[in-house]
């Protein structure tokens, strides 16, 4: 078992997090007016499966981070507060959950307009963020120290959140994430919700064995997201056996992000400084299945 302080006497600790990516997504791929056949999976999500993963939560009194895209939480602002209502919370995705990785000098007004508009529409400000699909410039991270955020949740490097200082004197705690426990990857290649489940309890039942940050993603989509009728029994059977242990703590992100900065972790250098000279002469791909030329 790792020896990272975990707050109350916690074994490990699950962050749950949820990707509202609702219409939004679909817009990526085609104009509003076909929104309502073969493309409203993103309407399922906010109007069947919704009520059906907040009343999950609910039983299981567990407090979860919904990153939202601006012009997600404009369609729904009613949803989003009532995500705030029930103690969630909510971190910024973009304003129509772009690539960051090809924003280039727009990128620092499109963070500053996402956080803006979910300030507007939650009372508050959001202190968490998370790139779509991980994607992000070398600038990223300073431009969300620069804006104030607390922490980012779109690495994938470590098993524990640690300390960032992309800017000299402000510094950002990474609460990394994984593809094993998020829904989206497994639910996108047709596999059932057994099949899921199965990978999801084997994958924390090492990481609780081993006291690591248990980040489970969750997407509200009817196509590759939790919340069709049959995935929400069985992620309500996960969540109770993942509770009889009683050994591991549920924390949404801010809070996992302040109790890492009260450990008084060293800040780690930003992780791009060290690839920057590579990054000069080669274009970064993104995509570990293509081989570079």
């Amino acid at each position: 078992m790792n020896s990272y302080p975990w707050p109350n006497g916690a074994r490990s600790v699950m962050f749950l997090s949820v990707n509202f990516d609702a219409e939004t997504f679909d817009l990526k791929e085609t104009p509003p007016n076909r929104l309502y056949g073969r493309f409203g999976y993103g309407r399922y999500g906010v109007r069947a499966g919704f009520p059906r993963l907040v009343a999950l939560l609910e039983k299981h009194s567990i407090p979860a981070t919904f990153f939202v895209s601006a012009s997600d939480a404009r369609r729904h602002p009613d949803l989003i507060r009532t995500l705030v209502d029930k103690g969630h919370e909510i971190g910024a995705r973009g304003i129509d959950l772009e690539d960051f990785s090809k924003l280039g000098d727009s990128e620092p007004k499109v963070l500053k307009e996402s956080r803006e508009i979910l300030a507007d529409v939650c009372g508050k400000a959001p202190v968490g963020f998370r790139a779509p699909d991980g994607s992000m410039s070398v600038n990223t991270v300073r431009h969300l120290a620069e804006l104030g955020y607390e922490y980012d949740a779109s690495f994938q490097d470590s098993d524990f959140p640690y300390c960032i200082e992309p800017v000299p004197g402000k510094t950002l705690i990474e609460v990394p994430a994984t593809y094993a426990l998020d829904d989206g990857p497994i639910y996108s290649a047709r596999h059932t919700h057994a099949r899921v489940m199965t990978v999801f309890r084997d994958e924390i039942s090492a990481m609780r064995e081993e006291g690591t940050l248990i980040p489970l993603t969750l997407h509200l989509r009817g196509d590759f997201g939790s919340t069709r009728g049959a995935r929400i029994v069985a992620l309500d059977e996960l969540l109770t056996q993942v509770k009889a242990h009683g050994d591991v703590h549920f924390m949404n992100g801010a809070a996992i992000a302040a109790h890492a900065r009260s450990l008084g972790l060293t800040p780690e250098p930003d992780p791009a400084a060290a690839h920057l000279a590579t990054l000069a002469k080669s274009v970064y791909r993104g995509d570990l299945a293509v081989k570079p030329k």
